[in-house]
């Protein structure tokens, strides 16, 4: 299966392609001061891992991309990008969770006594997080936390996995609860070999009706409640 990797839900543009029946895999090198730039990189690196692997669009399987939480904007371009090649081609959309994709990232790092908690800072000591046992299964779904009260639920050594200098205020009140952590670069945070051998398990999707995943949301859309409130948990 000919899989394209793509995620866009950090700082850093994280893509790859891979044939999984030859194990052939190529990924996007990382610039110096690419952060936040998806939107002027995602086509030309898709275009050069193409080429590097001597493939066309019309080649591809399945696209394979992070469906958040993460970057409002980040995740929307990943988002168009992904939607706009599959349906110029036969390849299937295959979303998956960002928090999954962390997690997966770097399993095999983590000591097997400990659970494994992929966390994404939300501001204000919120954070996006799940909770995952040693074999992937989910214990807490993905949610939108405050931090303090999403570390209460859990009753077991964990390992939490974040972005190296997003994580420092958690630091101090995981170690407190006798839990450890690991952090990463936006550049490693997620290993796209990983995240494009994510999509030979997961389902694809109908690329009209897929969404990213928020898990709460934007600014513009709170701001507009606030000024409509009788709209509150009404379906738009």
């Amino acid at each position: 299966m000919k899989i394209l990797a793509i995620d866009t839900s950090g700082k850093a543009l994280n893509a790859g392609v891979l044939d999984s029946k030859t194990g052939v895999f190529f990924q996007h090198q990382h610039l110096k001061n690419e952060a936040r730039a998806h939107s002027s990189l995602l086509l030309p690196a898709v275009i050069s891992l193409l080429k590097q692997i001597s493939w066309s669009f019309e080649d591809l399987d399945r696209v394979v991309l992070t469906q958040g939480p993460g970057s409002f904007t980040g995740l929307r371009i990943g988002a168009t990008a992904a939607k706009i090649i599959t349906d110029q081609t036969n390849s299937e959309l295959i979303p998956v969770s960002t928090l999954s994709a962390i997690s997966k990232s770097h399993d095999h790092k983590i000591d097997k006594r400990f659970l494994r908690s992929p966390l994404i800072n939300a501001r204000n000591h919120n954070v996006f997080s799940s909770l995952f046992d040693q074999n992937g299964s989910v214990l807490i779904k993905e949610a939108h936390f405050p931090f303090s009260d999403f570390i209460s639920l859990i009753k077991k050594p964990t390992c939490f996995i974040f972005e190296a200098g997003t994580g420092d205020e958690f630091k101090e009140e995981i170690r407190a609860h006798g839990h450890s952590f690991m952090e990463f670069s936006t550049a490693e945070l997620i290993d796209s070999r990983v995240l494009a051998e994510m999509a030979l398990v997961n389902k694809p999707v109908s690329s009209v009706l897929f969404h990213p995943n928020y898990l709460r949301k934007t600014a513009a859309e709170m701001n507009w409640l606030k000024k409509h409130p009788d709209q509150i948990g009404k379906s738009s």
